[in-house]
């Protein structure tokens, strides 16, 4: 049986194989890159419960930390087995909360499985050396309870500097709720995409082949005797990469389009949600332990307790000391006190709030969280209601990032895939124009051959 090499099978069969290679690329590249995303706002959660935590109990006992008697306290209050605020923090974030006296837990939220909170526990020689023998904060993932937590631990030090013990707060990394579902489908669909447009690219590839290519083979000779002929052909072989290039293009801009402006967004948005509902919560009990009392109006100003709030920025500032966000205070729906400012410097204060927050806060006693414009910057926010004695709502109070944070994350995810995918369409059409040319060249030196054969054979 005679041996038939057939270009267009070749050129074909390397086309698959690069669009599959450009596919894998593609998912791996965009799949590390958004669960680093993902393991972003875990860590930035996790610093904020870790800040407003530590905040708290600070603001609840005065003093320094010191050691008497082998115990732990925070100016006289005696910290060991207090597990009043952790418990809070556990009961509002998830996240876990344990005081270290040196490397032994003295007070925690922890629970094990028979319901017992494990005091006495040890840090690990990792944490130690960090934490207490360097005095440097710790950061890492540990398994606790079978379960992958992402934790962080911080120095407790007394009025002189020594490290008496850690302040740790772990996150389960299950907590990140319906992500987990959201990067599966970002997954699925990058496979499902980049198959469905690989099909499409091979079609047009064989309808190009079918219809420019059918004659190229060994058995056609003339085809290829001229240099004329092998110019043409080698014309056609750019043809095929073109499109092969085209279809490279298709992949990564539906890719782009698809798993960044719809799955990466919703992810996003909901990790920033995800994580003013914990800043809320604890910013909340900050506030409550910083000024004693009830929310009140007084001669049409807002206090807490005998605090005037109006153009004070304390509990602002406070909070976004301990979390990098946003916070303002209003009085019904009157910008009272804020951090936020305007392009001049100037602070938005009389402004008032957008009429579907005022429903929503003032109106009907709930909380609200989406997308607002404040002194020309977009953020995402989140209103709680503020309440006095009677449960009459007579203000809100929110917390919120302007979204240029999150577009600029978003926008150094589209450019690290980007970078990849032309490098990968570039590789790739240098590997098949390469492949082309040898393909070409072997049916030439192939079909000389045959014609020397032939030749001898007639002479005999």
């Amino acid at each position: 049986m005679k041996k038939k090499v057939m270009l267009k099978q070749k050129l074909l069969r390397v086309s698959i194989i690069l669009i599959a290679l450009f596919t894998t690329a593609i998912f791996f590249v965009t799949n590390m890159k958004v669960t680093n995303l993902v393991e972003k706002s875990i860590a930035a959660k996790l610093d904020n419960i870790s800040s407003l935590g530590l905040d708290i109990i600070e603001t609840k006992y005065s003093g320094d930390w010191n050691v008497k008697g082998g115990r732990l306290y925070k100016g006289e209050n005696l910290i060991n087995n207090d597990s009043l605020i952790l418990d809070a923090i556990k009961e509002k974030t998830g996240a876990i909360a344990t005081v270290f006296l040196g490397d032994e837990k003295i007070a925690t939220s922890e629970l094990d499985s028979d319901g017992i909170r494990p005091i006495g526990g040890k840090a690990s020689s990792e944490v130690v050396e960090s934490v207490l023998q360097k005095g440097v904060v710790y950061t890492g993932t540990e398994n606790i309870l079978g379960e992958t937590y992402a934790v962080k631990y911080v120095p407790l030090k007394d009025r002189s500097g020594e490290v008496l013990g850690m302040w740790f707060v772990g996150m389960p990394k299950s907590n990140i709720g319906s992500k987990d579902s959201q990067i599966l489908i970002m997954r699925i669909s990058i496979v499902v995409i980049s198959v469905l447009c690989g099909i499409l690219g091979c079609a047009l590839l064989m309808l190009y082949v079918k219809k420019f290519l059918n004659d190229i083979d060994t058995h056609k000779v003339s085809f290829l005797e001229s240099n004329s002929s092998g110019n043409k052909t080698q014309r056609k072989v750019v043809m095929l990469s073109l499109f092969l290039i085209g279809t490279f293009f298709l992949i990564w801009f539906t890719v782009q389009g698809f798993t960044i402006g719809n799955v990466v967004n919703n992810l996003e948005d909901s990790n920033i949600k995800d994580r003013l509902n914990a800043c809320s919560q604890l910013g909340e009990m900050l506030i409550n332990e910083m000024h004693k009392g009830e929310w009140t109006i007084k001669f049409n100003k807002l206090y807490k307790g005998s605090l005037l709030l109006n153009d004070d920025t304390s509990i602002a500032e406070k909070i976004s000391s301990d979390t990098g966000l946003l916070s303002t205070v209003f009085m019904m729906d009157t910008r009272i006190a804020t951090n936020i400012s305007k392009d001049d410097g100037t602070k938005p204060i009389g402004a008032k709030a957008a009429s579907e927050i005022v429903e929503t806060v003032l109106k009907q006693g709930k909380e609200y969280i989406g997308e607002i414009t404040v002194a020309d910057k977009k953020c995402i926010e989140k209103y709680v209601p503020i309440k006095d004695s009677t449960g009459q709502t007579i203000g809100m109070w929110s917390i919120g990032i302007e979204r240029k944070v999150t577009a600029r994350q978003i926008r150094d995810l589209r450019k690290a895939i980007s970078q990849i995918s032309l490098l990968a369409i570039l590789v790739s059409l240098g590997a098949f124009l390469f492949l082309s040319v040898r393909f070409v060249s072997d049916i030439r030196n192939y079909n000389v051959c045959l014609s020397t054969k032939v030749s001898e054979e007639s002479s005999y």
